[in-house]
């Protein structure tokens, strides 16, 4: 199956899309998404971290993989963390990054102690030798004053680590619903919280200063309960920052994307309008993760199919300059 992604501006479609993983099961509430990818020049590959999903009451977030390939689109797995090992009701997005000799991956989960997304640190000399049985707190929902953190995005510039995050404002609590927030192990659906982005910045990619909001929802329309930054490419003198929004809590987990520009990485300025830029032609695609290497601009995301379960997707994309 090709042709999920439909979006503004030809430099988006114009390649031919390559399904890289399908769902667990072709239904809904079965997805195999939360994409992150990056190139390593070490060892001339790429790598790609995603993970699996299946409804909620049969599991949510049951599984995440990383997989290396040596074209970006033919990926082969080479670690597997079940939920089961924190002990947690759902994985969420990880990101998985080189420093030095060392491997560091971000895992976005739910807490099991307080039901909470939180973001812990794994490291490891090999990717295969991540243990999550030693992942440490890097974020957590007090540490940015709010009710979750998670899905993790981390950008190098210099000796600065930007990390990106979605996260649900405490200020931004609807009146009445503390008591029965995190009931549901998940404070998103609640439609009590908003989903916005955040920033925390590290000079050894381990200890994290948290800045505060850079990405906020919109008053009204396609994206004023949810904007959350899933992926940043340069253009030039600036970055494009792909985003994922959502109107209202039916849209949770069938968000679609808009983009943004930042000039200085701390302040972000919508493209988007009235519509989302990019959408699959049966409905949600998300989780958006531009990646420059040598085989050009690739893009990952999480579309959904005609079945309602979602598939990981790769394409290439170009654009006139």
């Amino acid at each position: 199956m090709t042709g999920l992604l439909t979006g503004t501006g030809n430099w988006l479609t114009q390649h031919e899309e390559v399904v890289v993983r399908t769902s667990p099961a072709d239904a809904p509430g079965y997805w195999a998404g939360a994409p992150s990818a990056i190139y390593d020049r070490d060892t001339r590959s790429y790598y790609l971290y995603y993970r699996l999903r299946r409804p909620r009451g049969m599991g949510r977030g049951y599984q995440a993989r990383i997989a290396r390939s040596p074209d970006g689109f033919e990926f082969e797995d080479i670690l597997r963390i079940e939920g089961e090992e924190l002990h947690s009701p759902s994985l969420e997005r990880g990101f998985l990054i080189r420093k030095g000799g060392e491997w560091l991956l971000y895992l976005s989960y739910v807490h099991p102690a307080t039901n909470q997304w939180q973001i812990d640190l794994v490291r490891a000399s090999r990717i295969e030798d991540l243990d999550v049985s030693t992942a440490k707190p890097v974020l957590t929902p007090d540490a940015v004053g709010g009710h979750a953190v998670k899905d993790p995005v981390v950008l190098r510039q210099g000796p600065l680590w930007y990390m990106y995050v979605s996260y649900a404002p405490a200020a931004l609590l609807d009146a009445g619903g503390a008591e029965s927030l995190h009931q549901s192990q998940d404070v998103f659906t609640t439609g009590l919280v908003r989903s916005h982005t955040g920033l925390a910045v590290s000079l050894d990619g381990e200890h994290y200063a948290w800045q505060g909001e850079v990405l906020g929802s919109s008053p009204e329309g396609w994206d004023s309960l949810v904007s959350r930054i899933s992926g940043l490419m340069r253009s030039g003198e600036v970055y494009l920052a792909f985003y994922d929004g959502a109107a209202d809590v039916t849209e949770n987990y069938e968000e679609r994307g808009g983009l943004a520009v930042t000039a200085d990485l701390r302040h972000f300025y919508k493209l988007s309008s009235s519509l989302p830029w990019f959408q699959s032609a049966y409905g949600s695609a998300r989780y958006v993760c531009p990646l420059t290497g040598p085989k050009g601009t690739l893009l990952y995301y999480e579309a959904a199919a005609e079945s309602g379960a979602h598939y990981l997707c790769a394409r290439r994309i170009t654009w006139e300059a």
